[in-house]
């Protein structure tokens, strides 16, 4: 029998599935990343559960730069090349793609309660984008085909950081510094958000809530933020809002570049997770706000996705498609 196995590779976590050709899902994990030293230890741990593998064609989604046979994922020290994938597991065929161009090629297999609309605008044929802060912020566009979509993915959330007010400024100023070079994934990240909320702290003089800081220490920092901040702590609510607002400039960034009028989406877990605070915030605010431009951005249909599992998805369509051409 044939197989078909996706992967949709994060700094955070890897999600895999094996399906039949048919869409039947027969295995499905979650893996922390940061437990396994290399990508093949956790297939190994994957496949080896399953007795008849069959012939099996697999597309890996990772959320790094991906050049040929090989792909590294930015925020952990995973190197994967797919040619030696596929000869040490006996798999039929090994895709690599961006973990963005899984997402761009999931977005067809969405339900219409597996999205939100943000900003109604006014879609027409041509151009999407994607934008989605998690552990790291991925960026794609799409365009219209013949034969359906086309995405390509993009390394954009590296782009330089461009403050957008004088606490803004600060908060550049003070990681340039550290790090002589301020992108946007270094704001608009997880890591990103805990960043802005030991600046605020600092900055604005505001006092912190203990419990907060120790949730930070023994879980997920940002994770920890935005249960304080839905909780209302002042803060971490003004943490949020700042995240909200950056994240939002730089997803104008990136309509203002591809003219997305069939829709700029945004994934990843951050917003998906703390939809409340996202509607509160700015966001859509510091998206439109292109000067001139303002009337232009509010055309441009914003929608949310929901469905956490849309890059694994694509990944799946990807490896079927590899299966019948």
């Amino acid at each position: 029998m044939a197989y078909l196995l996706a992967a949709d590779i994060g700094g955070t976590k890897t999600l895999m599935q094996l399906s039949t050709a048919a869409g039947e899902v027969i295995l499905a994990e979650r893996y922390r990343s940061a437990d396994y030293p290399a990508f093949e230890q956790l297939l190994s741990d994957f496949l080896t559960p399953i007795s008849d593998r069959g012939e099996i064609v697999a597309c890996f989604a990772v959320a790094g730069p991906v050049r040929n046979e090989s792909a590294r994922v930015t925020n952990l020290p995973w190197q994967i090349n797919s040619l030696e994938i596929k000869a040490r597991f006996d798999l039929k065929q090994v895709l690599l793609c961006n973990d963005f161009e899984a997402v761009g090629y999931g977005i067809d297999s969405l339900k219409q309660e597996d999205l939100l609309v943000l900003q109604a605008g006014v879609e027409h044929a041509g151009t999407r984008a994607i934008i989605g802060a998690g552990t790291g912020l991925g960026q794609a566009y799409l365009i219209a085909g013949q034969h359906g979509w086309q995405v390509y993915p993009t390394e954009g959330g590296h782009s330089d950081f461009a403050p957008a007010d004088r606490t803004q400024l600060r908060l550049f100023e003070h990681l340039l510094e550290r790090f002589g070079h301020v992108s946007y994934e270094r704001v608009v990240s997880g890591e990103g958000l805990v960043t802005i909320y030991n600046f605020l702290r600092d900055y604005r003089q505001l006092q912190e809530n203990p419990d907060c800081r120790l949730a930070m220490v023994n879980d997920d920092g940002a994770h920890a933020i935005s249960v304080f901040a839905r909780d209302g702590d002042p803060l971490a609510c003004e943490a949020m809002e700042m995240f909200f607002s950056i994240y939002g400039a730089q997803a104008g960034n990136l309509a203002l570049t591809v003219m997305p009028t069939g829709g700029l989406y945004i994934a990843g877990g951050i917003a998906a997770k703390n939809l409340e605070l996202l509607e509160q915030s700015n966001f859509l605010k510091a998206f439109n706000s292109k000067g001139r431009m303002q009337d232009l951005m509010q055309a441009i249909p914003v929608r949310l996705i929901l469905q956490p599992e849309v890059g694994l998805n694509g990944a799946r369509l990807l490896a079927a498609k590899a299966m019948y051409n």
